[in-house]
């Protein structure tokens, strides 16, 4: 990564751009394997007919309408710090939605919502090598002109704004303000999880979560730079890693 912050991580670098695929996450992943792509190299597609979100679990997107988006990154970062990616990522995608007039939350670890509803997801896959992050491919699925979903709890931001959007613009800025954050990512990253901490959905909230088999009511009260949530739970508090449970939809 280069240590010149006015340095554009996009800037220069290939952005390949297809109408459809399985997952623009395999296909950089593919390249990346193969020694195809550098830092900042960037997939971009219409239609993914396996998009995919965190635990396995299918993104769904009408054709032509949202932003399906995967970059890579070599941050070279140390493995109890690779939380860090998801923090900066989240922030740039709440900045780019404060820019188009949408009040945003992020749902750990790796969802925006608007209210209660999806507006977009994260999904980071990292390759660690001696105890370093070394690569990290990135997706992004950003609801944008979608006007109606199906089966699950969604919006976008058409519907948040009443504006539809060309989808390079508002990819334009999202880039801009990653690179922005990236460049940054070495700096204070205590800061950047307070960041983060004040735009967490249901944060100091009482809400429900899953752990287990069970179902407790709780509210989150910190979360640690390698992204453990810390709740309290009748008024005992208790530390979980990413997986360990899951919040529960309002």
């Amino acid at each position: 990564m280069s240590k010149n912050i006015a340095t554009n991580l996009f800037n220069d670098k290939i952005s390949i751009y297809v109408t459809e695929c399985l997952s623009t996450n395999d296909i950089l992943t593919n390249l990346l394997k193969r020694n195809k792509v550098v830092e900042g190299d960037s997939i971009e597609t219409d239609f993914q007919y396996q998009g995919k979100g965190q635990r396995n679990n299918t993104w769904i997107s009408e054709k032509e309408s949202n932003i399906l988006l995967s970059f890579l990154l070599s941050p070279n970062l140390k493995v109890e710090n690779q939380f860090i990616i998801h923090v900066l990522v989240s922030i740039s995608l709440i900045k780019l939605l404060n820019k188009l007039n949408i009040d945003a939350r992020i749902k750990w670890p790796n969802d925006i919502y608007v209210g209660n509803n999806k507006i977009a997801g994260i999904l980071i896959e990292n390759f660690i090598f001696k105890k370093k992050v070394q690569n990290s491919v990135v997706g992004i699925g950003l609801n944008l002109n979608q006007r109606k979903f199906k089966d699950f709890r969604a919006t976008s931001v058409y519907l948040e704004t009443n504006i539809k959007y060309e989808k390079k613009e508002v990819v334009d800025i999202l880039k801009n303000l990653i690179s922005f954050e990236y460049n940054r990512i070495n700096k204070s990253i205590i800061k950047k999880i307070i960041q983060y901490k004040k735009s967490l959905y249901g944060f100091n909230e009482i809400k429900k979560f899953k752990i287990d088999k069970d179902i407790v009511k709780a509210r989150i009260i910190d979360i640690s730079v390698n992204g453990d949530l810390t709740l309290n739970i009748n008024k005992k508090y208790k530390k979980f890693s990413y997986g360990s449970l899951s919040l529960l939809e309002e």
